[in-house]
């Protein structure tokens, strides 16, 4: 009897000293815990959700149009708007196979139409090297069109060429500047 009473108490002490450290553990990490648990900010009025990180694509006919990725997302589904931080814009070229990707620091997706308008810093490099940088570029879905009513820089290889207004057909693989262009080459490039 002695022994199974000896058996107990130790058994006892063996859950009481687990117990607690298993409190003086909760006890250390509930600060932490309280830290990371960081309540959801409330949204503006016009936006419904927001997302961390989205990828939006279109294909028709089998074929890939574009592809749409950014840091974050809120959607206005009233408006039938998602606003998009950090985008990256990737368009996918028919005659002359290959892509254009763009980035800005904000763009603007329309549910209805599927356009896309990219602002704040838009840059784009191409496949072949082609770089452009603007303030504001729009991409017409209906049309497959990108255009700007902005001031546009291209360079590629050694040719600067500069002006305002900008049209790249995706389906014809043409780019124009529509006003004020010239151009500036540099002896050298390849």
């Amino acid at each position: 009897m002695r022994k199974s009473n000896k058996f107990r108490q130790i058994l006892a002490a063996a859950i009481v000293v687990a117990v607690a450290v298993l409190g003086w553990t909760l006890y250390l990490k509930l600060p932490q815990l309280r830290k990371k648990a960081v309540p959801a900010s409330r949204l503006p009025h016009n936006i419904d959700v927001s997302i961390r990180t989205l990828t939006y694509a279109e294909t028709r006919d089998g074929v890939r149009k574009w592809v749409l990725e950014a840091q974050q997302a809120d959607v206005a589904q009233k408006d039938n708007r998602i606003f998009l931080t950090q985008p990256r814009f990737v368009v996918y070229l028919q005659q002359q196979p290959g892509t254009v990707t763009f980035t800005a620091g904000q763009a603007e997706y329309d549910l209805a139409s599927r356009d896309v308008t990219l602002t704040d810093g838009v840059e784009a490099s191409s496949d072949t090297g082609m770089t452009v940088v603007t303030d504001r570029i729009v991409y017409q879905a209906a049309q497959s069109l990108l255009t700007s009513d902005d001031h546009v820089k291209i360079s590629h290889r050694n040719a600067v060429v500069e002006g305002d207004g900008l049209e790249l057909h995706t389906v014809k693989g043409t780019v124009k500047l529509l006003r004020n262009v010239h151009a500036t080459l540099q002896p050298g490039g390849h």
